[in-house]
């Protein structure tokens, strides 16, 4: 169906119904890792598919950094096709890998980083973990809290990884942190001083910056907002904005959530964001940004399809989708 639409011309019927080009709305794309490792423990987009991809939007929409397309719905001055690209965490190949295809195209994007990993040998708590789960000697292991995993095919590990995630994410942060350091014992690889270039340091942010790139925050150190409590919610995100201004010489204006679906921030995490001096956030929850979105719950999402006639169908699909949302709403 996607291919017939692509390669057919009706896509462009799709794209005007979809509100293409209907200005005062934009989407915003998320991505984490574009490399060609081709590792299921670490998921990224391949640089092949990237590249396709970006080609596509930026013979298709107007892409501007999540913070211009904000400012220009706000000012409703936001031109037609209007989609921006985001990178959550501050992985390293987003300079290596994704930084020269987006340069190619002249396409800008905005990088979330969470600022203790920048530069230092700390890296999210869920990599160490897929670290572990990869390779584990264990061919089973329970949990603290009674689960019982198989470990005997890669396909088993990664299921139990996924699962394990998803529980932990549940967790109060500090909770969460004891659990996954005895669940790392116990698989016996703590991952510790394995991950030298996996996130970026402050030379490449700088050198992001320099290629066009908006640097957003992301928390210091990466934990869900709603499972901290509100002192230590505020130095996350005053903390991260602190350490780009050091590094940069600039504030940041965007902000991301961590995890940032419905539940990982509240009002008072949203009112801490706009306390501390940003302009907008961004969440991980599906949907279209118009002038009704609130400016500290922009919506953002996939697709990731690597087959470019899906890509293409789906992203005008969910033009259309989160405008039927937003009328419904209105």
């Amino acid at each position: 169906m996607s291919s017939a639409l692509y390669h057919t011309g009706l896509l462009p019927v799709l794209r005007a119904g979809s509100v293409w080009g209907t200005s005062g709305v934009f989407q915003v794309l998320t991505y984490h890792r574009v490399n060609d490792e081709a590792d299921p423990f670490f998921p990224a987009v391949r640089t092949a598919v990237f590249e396709e991809h970006m080609a596509y939007v930026a013979r298709t929409y107007r892409v501007l950094t999540v913070e211009e397309a904000h400012e220009g719905v706000r000012r409703r001055m936001l031109p037609r096709g209007a989609l921006a690209i985001t990178f959550d965490d501050g992985y390293r190949d987003n300079l290596t890998h994704a930084a020269p295809i987006l340069a190619r195209y002249g396409l800008p994007a905005t990088v979330f980083v969470a600022t203790g990993f920048v530069g230092g040998a700390e890296v999210p708590w869920f990599d160490r973990l897929a670290l572990a789960f990869k390779e584990t000697r264990e061919q089973a292991i329970t949990t603290a809290w009674g689960d019982t995993f198989a470990l005997t095919t890669v396909q088993e590990r990664l299921d139990a990884l996924a699962r394990v995630i998803t529980y932990f994410k549940r967790l109060p942060d500090d909770h969460m942190r004891r659990e996954a350091d005895r669940l790392l014992g116990a698989l016996g690889v703590t991952g510790r001083g394995r991950f030298k270039n996996l996130m970026l340091n402050w030379d490449d942010v700088h050198a992001l910056t320099g290629l066009g790139f908006s640097i957003g925050a992301h928390t210091v150190n990466h934990p869900i907002l709603s499972r901290v409590c509100a002192e230590r919610a505020w130095t996350e995100i005053i903390g991260s904005r602190t350490m780009i201004r050091a590094a940069c010489g600039r504030l940041p204006k965007a902000f991301a959530y961590p995890n940032g679906y419905a539940g990982d921030y509240t009002e008072t995490v949203k009112h801490m964001v706009r306390e501390a001096g940003f302009s907008c956030a961004v969440t991980s929850r599906f949907g279209l940004n118009t002038l009704r979105t609130p400016a500290f719950e922009l919506r953002r999402g996939g697709p990731w399809e690597e087959h470019l006639p899906t890509f293409a169908v789906k992203l005008a699909a969910y033009r259309l989708a989160g405008l039927r949302g937003a009328r419904r709403a209105a």
